[in-house]
């Protein structure tokens, strides 16, 4: 943006006091922006002052700052900062030098009216003050412009301006190339599908303000053009309504074991630092200061971005070196740099940090000064969103904050993720199962840059964005909810939820109704052996009853250790004993009746484990959802727990009929229930229904993959009894070669489009389109002749009907 400005010269001001004491400093002239100011926007000010001072970065040496008073009488302290001004980027993404450094004060006032503001400065000869001067601040013209995010009473974010922010989007750690040009094409790909947010690193490969060796100056030297490159980042995803998770720190920066960096870490006494050893970075006095200093500059030359949505203090600091033995002052660190933030940053951001194993640390977050808690799960299994909803929702009740799923992904066995799971399955199945759960948004995937973008899965976002974008959660207060299904009756799978390193429940009841005791079973994935790593053995035992004969199958998963040996023992007789491989099913058959089944590891050491299943004792569908405090909204999500990446490799499974959802606790009255299909967003079917008592029966439709519900009191815009599920019957299939026929009812005259998905829900070809009358429908066709074998979604779609239905296609 091009700024007109209004120069001071303050020189003669400060005439007489320089004669009478030469050493203070003196700020020689203001060079501030003409315009009136914007609500929540940044104006800026250059300011030329002489002082004595070495490293203009060093706020011990050189202190700029303004005190401005609000139309309201409030006054906020915002701190000055030297900068290297950079211009740029231009076209080809490059920032350049052209002149000298200069100190600057940024400042977004909160405010709409005058405002009065008085400039100082110290060094170690004193302090001395510019005259006061006013500017007008307006309402902003940007309609994206809601101000800061803050807490709210409830489970949720808020905007100043007091509309909810739900966070939708994934990390964005660093770039690969050129900052502009890659966090451009990324954050324009997540703006595109609507999604609002993103986490970046502060990393020495990336966007790092301080570090040593390369282009970095080292300790106390901040980076003035990765600097530059995040200036020009928080303007332009405040311009499109994006927001950041600023990480601050990484583990690697004080580790010499899990992503080392130690060894050229400016704080390593080798590299001229003050720690000898590196968990003193926690706690020397002077790392300490240093790391405040960082701090300090950060908000003075970012705080005034409302882009920015939350500082970040540490990624997975529970990896840095010998965290057992020094968590104690791990967590005194954090609470001593929390409460820094909160008491430099005028502008209130809020304050987390994140840990790799879940385990940790209710020390930290039970910290009045970290304002939300958060989970990272990385798992091999098929149904990660299971391990995200529990986190989250133990999350919640151990903590009572809001909480997000900063990080999570599949592990993959040397493989690659673009193979495993091309489509983005676990992607869509975890962003909608961390939400539902309760999470103040959606998960947030790693391998943004190897998988999501070359994939181009961005479109899974969309839909969970349309579908939240009318639910009242911060309003109504919304919470989890217990609900159920009968009538789709299918397999129990118990998913493992536990990390590397945790003891699990050894002990598990699995009731009639296919509940468990506890509720959410602690299941380690790895499954330890009997020689190494014992300290974490936790072998868990089953309490089952079989009402009929059935299969029990433990399903290994993509890692394991040295020879590990899967032992299935059945009322205290070994009915298993094999040498265990990766990605593969063992079974135990089991009469009719009550069973202990205890599953072990006799090998040298661990494997993983994808899941326990337990046939016919539980339900085909998954079932997460929210309930406002009145009980006068529900949402829903169900899911075909079958439709996941491992299982999809076999094809399409069955869709799922005959569910009935049992809700429980709704307000008396008339409601409609509206099911959207979540991957166009589209309602599927909507039906009015009453709750006469407190507890509502309805009926599932058909589930292949997965479908939302909301319950309220609006009726759908095209009419509740437009909206009709499509029927329809498609043969041959397996279909190869020659002519495809399909029969199904349209309710009304009007355009029809008949096309071809992929299993993701991403259009392949349009195979017909065009009007067509009401009633009992024929079409036949040929697929395109380039098209590859496989298992796709046939879908008919009218503006008030929309039928699917799988296809496996064996080719010409």
């Amino acid at each position: 943006m091009n700024h007109r400005y209004l120069l001071f010269v303050l020189g003669g001001i400060f005439l007489q006091s320089s004669i009478a004491m030469a050493q203070l400093p003196s700020i020689d002239s203001v060079l501030a922006p003409v315009e009136n100011a914007e609500q929540y926007h940044k104006y800026e000010w250059e300011v030329e002052l002489s002082a004595s001072y070495v490293n203009p970065y060093d706020y011990g040496e050189i202190h700029l700052w303004g005190n401005f008073v609000s139309p309201s009488g409030d006054t906020m302290k915002v701190d000055g900062f030297f900068m290297e001004a950079y211009t740029g980027p231009n076209s080809n993404g490059q920032v350049t030098l052209p002149g000298t450094g200069s100190f600057r004060i940024r400042f977004a006032p909160t405010e709409v009216g005058q405002w009065s503001y008085q400039l100082f400065v110290r060094d170690a000869n004193g302090e001395t003050s510019a005259p006061s001067a006013t500017f007008e601040c307006g309402v902003s013209s940007n309609e994206v412009n809601k101000g800061f995010v803050r807490l709210s009473e409830t489970n949720y974010l808020r905007f100043d301006d007091g509309e909810m922010f739900l966070p939708i989007g994934q990390n964005i750690g660093w770039a690969n190339g050129n900052p502009y040009r890659d966090y451009q094409r990324w954050l324009d790909s997540l703006h595109q599908r609507g999604a609002n947010f993103f986490r970046i690193w502060n990393c020495d490969w990336g966007l790092s303000l301080e570090w040593h060796g390369g282009k970095y100056g080292g300790l106390g030297q901040y980076q003035q053009e990765n600097a530059a490159y995040l200036d020009w980042l928080f303007d332009y995803a405040a311009n499109q309504g994006q927001y950041a998770m600023l990480c601050l720190q990484h583990h690697g920066q004080v580790s010499t074991t899990v992503n080392p960096e130690w060894d050229r870490s400016p704080y390593n006494q080798v590299n001229g630092g003050m720690c000898n050893q590196t968990w003193e970075f926690f706690t020397d006095p002077q790392a300490r200061a240093y790391t405040q200093n960082r701090l300090r500059y950060t908000v003075a030359r970012y705080g005034y971005a409302r882009s920015i949505a939350a500082w970040e203090l540490f990624n997975e600091v529970d990896w840095t070196d010998n965290y057992e033995q020094h968590k104690s002052k791990v967590a005194d660190w954090h609470e001593e740099m929390a409460a820094f933030l909160k008491e430099i940053d005028p502008y209130e951001h809020l304050v987390t940090t994140s840990f790799a194993r879940d385990q940790y640390e209710p020390i930290v977050w039970t910290l009045d000064d970290i304002d939300f808690t958060q989970t990272h799960y990385y798992a091999a299994i098929p149904n990660l969103e299971r391990t995200l909803a529990r986190g989250v929702q133990d999350y919640l009740t151990a903590y009572d904050k809001p909480t997000l799923t900063g990080e999570f992904g599949i592990r993959t066995n040397g493989g690659s993720l673009s193979t495993e799971d091309p489509d983005g399955i676990h992607l869509h199945n975890s962003i909608w199962g961390s939400f539902f759960a309760g999470g103040m948004g959606s998960g947030m995937s790693w391998w943004w840059d190897s998988y999501i973008n070359p994939r181009r899965l961005y479109y899974h976002y969309e839909p969970l964005v349309e579908l939240t974008h009318g639910l009242p959660l911060l309003e109504k207060d919304f919470q989890p909810h217990q609900v159920r299904i009968e009538g789709a009756g299918g397999d129990l799978v118990l998913s493992p939820t536990q990390g590397w390193g945790t003891l699990g429940d050894e002990q598990i009841a699995i009731n009639p109704d296919g509940s468990t005791d506890p509720g959410s079973p602690n299941l380690g994935e790895y499954l330890y052996g009997a020689q190494w790593n014992t300290q974490f053995r936790s072998p868990p035992t089953f309490s089952v009853e079989y009402p009929t004969a059935g299969t029990f199958t433990v399903r290994t998963g993509a890692d394991a250790g040295q020879d590990p040996r899967i032992v299935i023992t059945v009322n205290g007789n070994v009915e298993l004993d094999q040498a265990a491989s990766t990605a593969t099913d063992y079974s135990v058959s089991l009469p009719a009746g009550v069973h202990q089944i205890k599953v072990d590891n006799q090998g040298t050491d661990w494997i993983t484990i994808s899941g326990y299943t337990f046939e016919g004792l539980g339900s085909a569908l998954d079932v997460y959802a929210l309930k406002a405090r009145d009980s006068s909204v529900l949402a829903a999500w169900v899911l075909n727990h079958e439709y996941n990446h491992v299982t999809l490799q076999d094809g399409i499974p069955d869709a799922i009929t005959g569910g009935e959802l049992l809700l429980e606790g709704m307000a008396p009255g008339t409601y409609f229930a509206k099911w959207y299909d979540c991957l166009s967003g589209q309602i599927v079917t909507a039906t009015e229904v009453n709750v006469q008592q407190d507890s509502l029966w309805i009926s599932v439709p058909a589930v292949t993959w997965d479908l939302a519900l909301v319950l309220d009191d609006e009726a759908a815009t095209v009419g509740v009894e437009q909206m009709l599920a499509m029927e329809l019957n498609l043969y041959p299939n397996p279909a190869q070669g020659g002519i495809l026929n399909l029969d199904f009812e349209l309710k009304e005259v009007g355009e029809v489009r008949i096309r071809l998905m992929d299993l993701a829900g991403r259009e392949v070809a349009i195979l017909d389109k065009g009007e067509r009358r009401a009633g009992n429908q024929q079409w036949k066709g040929e697929l395109p002749s380039s098209l590859v074998p496989g298992t796709y979604w046939l879908q008919v779609l009218t503006s008030n009907q929309v039928g699917s239905v799988p296809l496996l296609w064996l080719g010409q």
